[in-house]
């Protein structure tokens, strides 16, 4: 069964594409696009031998031959031409960065990261690369993760806030990410108990600003 967090990255991916996951493993993610009629064709990307022993496996097992394509491919260094969008999903923000800065990302209609790490710090990167962010989710799975899907398509720079908090969540105001900020609240205030630093204080009113809708 896909967890949460896969669920709601393959809801951001629009029928009919060809998609290329990096990193994909067991194929978990693949195969759910393939079977529920989303996509034709996955590529399921792999730069070690026994994941993508375990893909293969996974196209044996499903009777996915021609639809879900083995790659051995360090990031996207040998995507096919074909490929439309490109998920990078379960990593850290170094690992996704570096395969975003080893791609040439005007190919790809649009791509889906999910960082376990740093999440900011992506969004600085996309912002700095003067990328569009088009959508984005939080989602809860024992842990809060963030979605964004970007393209390459020309965008101004985003301010501070929007890159701390991200620029659709702060319009959007789902009751995930409700959540989410409440939860991160909830544990600055905690550790602020102890701190009692300034800049605890500061990231505590700019959250309550959010959540209460005032003015920043």
């Amino acid at each position: 069964m896909l967890s949460n967090r896969l669920l709601q990255i393959a809801m951001l991916v629009e029928r009919n594409k060809v998609v290329f996951d990096v990193g994909s493993d067991h194929a978990l993610l693949p195969c759910f696009l393939l079977e529920n009629g989303i996509c034709k064709k996955v590529y399921a990307g792999e730069i070690a031998e026994g994941p993508l022993n375990n893909v293969k496996e996974a196209v044996r097992r499903k009777h996915l031959e021609g639809r879900l394509i083995p790659v051995f491919s360090d990031g996207l260094a040998k995507a096919p031409d074909d490929v439309d969008v490109v998920i990078i999903s379960g990593m850290g923000y170094h690992t996704i960065r570096h395969i975003l800065q080893n791609c040439e990302a005007e190919r790809y209609q649009y791509f889906l990261v999910q960082s376990n790490t740093d999440v900011d710090l992506l969004r600085k990167y996309i912002s700095d690369s003067g990328y569009t962010i088009e959508d984005e989710r939080v989602v809860f799975d024992g842990f809060y993760y963030q979605v964004i899907r970007f393209s390459a398509d020309l965008h101004e720079p985003y301010t501070d806030l929007q890159i701390k908090y991200g620029p659709v969540l702060l319009k959007r105001r789902d009751e995930v990410f409700i959540a989410y900020l409440k939860d991160r609240l909830d544990k600055l205030k905690r550790i602020n108990e102890c701190a009692n630093k300034p800049e605890f204080d500061e990231k505590i009113s700019e959250i309550e600003k959010i959540l209460y809708n005032k003015s920043m």
